[in-house]
């Protein structure tokens, strides 16, 4: 049995219980994003023999994974997918489904039923890698990012990440924060590396051809570099590599009908 904990946002919610056997509705009505949760039919002290299960980071779902991690204890974590994600909530949402972490960092052995499910979701156009870019573009974690692994404030990790790169190069560093209207591949054009905590733009970089430099807990770690010192010799896989990541990546995500009957879960039990 799965406990999934509410947030009281309705489209959320709704995959939550999909996905799960049981949920605890959550006794705040109107959670600000920073707020903190409470579920009247859960107690935290005793917490549970079952592994539990949460949608994003906000409104008190940090709490519930903080204590899973403490307690080394199996959670499902449900976020955006990866590809082809349905933000606004509406037609087959596609949703991302992780076990006992936030992002899928590692390449995973998918079977045949595997590919033959992730299909649908392709074909997914990558382009070569460009090797004569000159800026880097910093992608920092946002403020509830930055909550969730105690990295501080935004502004702290840009300064530091900043400071650390100018030991190694002199380029010119580009800030994308989240709230930027620029589009991304504006900004990825005439680009040497991303760099970032975690940000999902490491997807659209390496599909598109831009080494990436991230955190080891990202989901680009597979194909993607996490040591800042070789800034100036970025790592670029092969097509291989890359669809192997692309595909380890889409095994992960899962639409409504797929999470509500079992699928989701039985592959994400197998594969993760």
């Amino acid at each position: 049995m799965i406990e999934g904990f509410e947030t009281n946002r309705n489209a959320k919610d709704n995959i939550l219980r999909a996905f799960c056997d049981v949920t605890h509705k959550n006794a705040v009505s109107d959670i600000a994003a920073f707020g903190v949760g409470r579920w009247p039919t859960f107690d935290m002290q005793k917490w549970t023999t079952n592994p539990v299960a949460v949608v994003g980071t906000l409104r008190g779902t940090e709490t519930i994974i903080w204590e899973s991690q403490k307690r080394e204890h199996t959670f499902y974590y449900m976020d955006h997918a990866y590809f082809h994600a349905t933000r606004n909530y509406s037609g087959d949402i596609q949703y991302r489904i992780i076990k006992s972490q936030m992002q899928l960092n590692r390449l995973v052995d998918l079977e045949q039923e595997d590919y033959d499910r992730i299909e649908r979701y392709k074909p997914i156009i990558t382009q070569p890698f460009q090797k004569s870019g000159e800026h880097i573009l910093l992608c920092p974690p946002s403020q509830a990012i930055c909550r969730l692994y105690d990295l501080g404030d935004e502004e702290m990790w840009i300064e530091g990440m900043i400071a650390e790169l100018s030991n190694y190069t002199g380029r010119n560093i580009i800030v994308r924060k989240k709230d930027t209207k620029i589009n991304l591949m504006d900004h990825l054009k005439d680009c040497h590396a991303l760099v970032t905590h975690q940000s999902t733009a490491a997807i659209t970089a390496i599909t598109q051809g831009v080494p990436v430099f991230c955190d080891h807990i990202s989901q680009a770690v597979p194909v993607a570099e996490i040591d800042i010192s070789r800034i100036e010799t970025p790592f670029y896989p092969d097509d291989d590599l890359r669809q192997d990541w692309i595909d380890s990546l889409l095994s992960c995500q899962f639409n409504m009908k797929e999470i509500g009957d079992g699928t989701a879960r039985r592959v994400v039990d197998r594969l993760q």
